[in-house]
Formats: C-alpha cells, sequence, structure tokens
C-alpha cells in the first residue's frame, strides 16, 4: 500500500492531484511536501529535496498491526549486491541498453523523530513523486510509457532477487498479505466492515470456493518445495513502483515486507493487480472504470517480457513459476480485504466479491491471458 490503495474499487482518498509540478516542482525552495495521502493503515508523504530528489515516508496509520522492521544484515546484504548487480547491468548506453535495466531496490531507512513523530516511519530516497499507481491509469501518453517500461524493470528485478536463494541462516520471515488473509478469512480480525466484507465474500464464494481459497492462502504460506524459499519483495504493485522523469532507473520501494519464499507469490501479486485493473475498467467500476481507456494488456507483457528469460518467451505461460495464477487471484482478496479494513464500505466490493469468486472458479486461469 504504497500509493493509495492498489487497483481500488472506489475513488482514491484526496490527495495532491498528479500534476507536473507534483513530478518536479519548479523553482521549489528547501524541502517542500507535493503528496501526502493512505489509509488507516499507512500514511505517505511524499517531499521534494530539490535536484529531482525526493522522500517518500510511510508512517502506520492507526490500523496497522505490527512493526515496521528493516530486513536483517544478512538479507539486506543481499539486497544491496541484487541493486549493485542491476545497476550494472543498466549502466550501458546505446540502443540495447534497455534491455539489461531493473528497478533499482530503493531500500527504507528508519525515519528521525522528527519527519515521523512518535509513530515513527520508513523514508525512502527516490527519483520521482508519482508511481505506477497513478501514472498508469492517467490516460497521459508518456506517463503510459513511463509506466510500461517501468514495470518491464520490475520484471527484471523480481527475476533478480529470486535468483537468490533463502541462505541467510534464520527463519523466513512472515508474508504479510498472506498473513492478513489468513486472519480474515479465519474470522480471527473482525474489524467492522472487513467483518461485513468477509459474510459477503463467504455467501457470494460459496463453500467450495471459499475452502479453495483459504486451501490456497494456507498452501501459499508453507515453505516451498522445488528448490527452497528464494528472496522475495513481499509486496511488489504499482504503488511501490516510482519511474524517473528523466528517463533512466525505475525505484521499487522495498524493505519493509521482504521474506522468502515460493517466486510465484512476488509475480502474483503483480500480475493480480493488474488483472484487478484490467476487470474493474472492463466493469465500470470505480477509479478504473471511470477514467481513460488504459491498454492494461500491454503493461503485464511489459512485466513478463521483463521477468522472462529469451529463451522462455516463446512459451509465457508454461514458463512462469508454478503457482502464480493461484498466487494472483489470492492478491484480489488481499486487497479486497484490506480496502474493506482500512478505507471503508463501498457497494462495488459486492463487485469484486463476484470477480474473485469467477477467478477462484478459473483455477486463476485469467489472471495470466494477456
Amino acid at each position: 500500500m504504497a500509493d493509495r490503495p492498489q487497483a481500488a474499487p472506489v475513488p482514491p482518498v484526496p490527495e495532491a492531484p498528479a500534476v507536473p509540478a507534483a513530478v518536479r516542482p519548479a523553482g521549489a525552495a528547501g524541502s517542500v511536501t507535493v503528496r501526502e495521502y493512505g489509509t488507516r493503515y499507512l500514511r505517505i508523504s511524499v517531499r521534494y529535496h530539490g535536484d529531482a530528489r525526493f522522500s517518500w515516508l510511510r508512517v502506520p496509520g492507526p490500523a496497522h498491526d505490527r512493526p515496521q522492521t528493516a530486513p536483517s544484515p544478512a538479507v539486506g546484504a543481499a539486497l544491496r549486491q541484487v541493486d549493485a548487480a542491476i545497476a550494472d547491468a543498466g549502466s550501458g548506453s546505446g540502443p540495447g541498453a534497455d534491455a539489461g535495466r531493473g528497478a533499482r531496490l530503493a531500500l527504507g531507512e528508519r525515519a528521525a523523530a522528527s519527519e515521523s513523530g512518535e509513530r515513527g516511519g520508513v523514508v525512502y530516497r527516490v527519483p520521482g513523486a508519482v508511481s505506477v499507481a497513478r501514472l498508469l491509469p492517467s490516460g497521459d501518453d508518456t506517463a503510459f510509457r513511463l509506466s510500461v517500461r517501468a514495470l518491464a524493470d520490475l520484471g527484471r528485478t523480481l527475476r533478480q532477487l529470486h535468483d537468490v536463494p533463502w541462505e541467510f541462516g534464520e527463519p523466513v520471515p512472515p508474508h504479510h498479505g498472506l498473513g492478513r488473509l489468513l486472519a480474515w478469512i479465519s474470522g480471527a480480525a473482525p474489524d467492522g466492515d472487513g467483518a461485513r466484507l468477509r459474510a459477503l465474500a463467504h455467501d457470494r464464494l460459496g463453500a467450495r470456493l471459499w475452502t479453495r481459497l483459504t486451501d490456497w492462502a494456507v498452501a501459499a504460506q508453507e515453505p516451498p518445495g522445488r528448490g527452497g524459499a528464494v528472496l522475495l519483495h513481499g509486496a511488489p504493485s504499482t504503488g511501490w513502483l516510482v519511474p524517473s522523469p528523466a528517463g533512466d532507473h525505475s525505484a521499487l520501494l522495498t524493505g519493509e515486507e521482504v521474506t522468502g519464499g515460493d517466486p510465484a507469490l512476488d509475480l502474483g501479486w503483480v500480475l493480480g493487480e493488474l488483472h484487478e485493473l484490467r476487470s474493474a475498467a472492463a466493469r465500470g467500476l470505480g477509479a478504473a472504470g471511470q477514467g481513460p481507456p488504459v491498454d492494461y494488456p500491454a503493461a503485464a507483457r511489459a512485466l513478463l517480457a521483463g521477468y522472462l528469460r529469451k529463451e522462455d518467451a516463446a512459451a509465457t505461460a508454461q514458463a512462469l513459476p508454478p503457482g502464480t495464477a493461484r498466487a494472483a487471484t489470492l492478491r484480489l482478496a488481499v486487497h479486497m480485504r484490506d480496502f474493506a479494513s482500512f478505507v471503508g464500505w463501498h457497494e462495488d466490493l459486492r463487485h469484486y466479491a463476484d470477480l474473485l469468486a469467477e477467478t477462484l472458479d478459473a483455477d486463476g486461469a485469467p489472471t495470466l491471458r494477456w
């Protein structure tokens, strides 16, 4: 939830408009806040510091249920090694330079009390003020091109992360999104609108699909076979992905959700978001349904082209990590649950429950049809 609630089923929480001055304020003196927004889970403030330097401060909201913790020293060192490899791969020039470029890992730092107040927070230093979550559906051609290129960068970065086995001599941290989903499914987190959504979803899905959702979520939390766990971002999304207005490396906010597990979880997390946006637009739901037309298949294909090896590109579906479609479906459920719990009730959630039922009934296959 690094930008507004991803693929939100209702119009976004009011925030500063995404105008050119918010991307790179002209003539700003010193440090100035250019965007502020959030939910009861997190509040985000974006500040401009001059010379195309921005900071994103994420402060826990009243519904945030855990401390914001940085990765362990060993995991942090692995992340910095991956980022150095990404920087090296994209440091060339010429027509083919972009082919090896990935999104740089913007590693979060504990915010000073003067920045975040008594609730604490994590700050990220990045080259832009607006994420792909805002740019992709904006209807602006330049913003769309930036977004598609950033998604290809994201695909390459996720593949780099997934090439690192979880061999750090320490337990794998929990996957927080799956943890929230399992607590919601079990009824262990009754929270007003979240509980109301649970009753609705249970009714809309029926016993068979509710059991399928439960089984998939439980299985996704279990340690993977097939060679063991790999390094995961933990919650990649368009809201964590910040293109550079200068057209160089995008930045991927990284740290708070880092874990280990099956690579399908990371890749499916982004594909599930894009599938939700595409479906919402087609059904006239929320912000996606009210905005200009967006070529979401092109965005998803860019992500997959970045993620897949050249030798895998001809057989896209077969080359994806097993379980990607299931992970993408779980992402739909997590976002629906988070929206009800951290933003509030909206009647569109009824339609999102139907979308989840349809996707579950098809074994997640629609999330891979691009």
